[in-house]
């Protein structure tokens, strides 16, 4: 079960969309099974789509709220709408995936697995 808030689901479908864009460009341009089999294009899009991920979650996440104002007490209420996945914002999704593209990379040079 996935659980977010907002635009938060952009955490995963930004690098999904990147990851199937690109893998019919590799394809066509390099051959059928070229974006699989090669150890760096995929980690490459997808530490390029967590730079997206970032800016779009920290653009979202620092928008001005709403200011309401208690009649009672003239305490400030300030409204926000917040985007998140698994209870962490969007824009660390991007710290997140960028850091699982690197593990892929070297896990593809065969440095972890062996």
């Amino acid at each position: 079960m996935i659980i977010w808030k907002g635009w938060g689901v952009l955490a995963i479908l930004i690098p999904l969309i990147c990851s199937l864009l690109a893998q019919l460009a590799f394809d066509s341009l390099s051959g059928d099974g070229f974006y699989k089999e090669s150890d760096w294009a995929m980690p490459l899009v997808i530490s390029l789509s967590s730079i997206l991920v970032f800016v779009v979650g920290y653009k979202l996440n620092n928008k001005q709220g709403r200011i309401l104002i208690d009649p009672e007490n003239n305490e400030q209420v300030e409204l926000k709408e917040t985007h998140s996945m698994f209870w962490i914002p969007l824009q660390y999704w991007g710290i997140i995936v960028f850091v699982i593209s690197a593990w892929m990379y070297v896990a593809n040079l065969g440095l972890i697995y062996q």
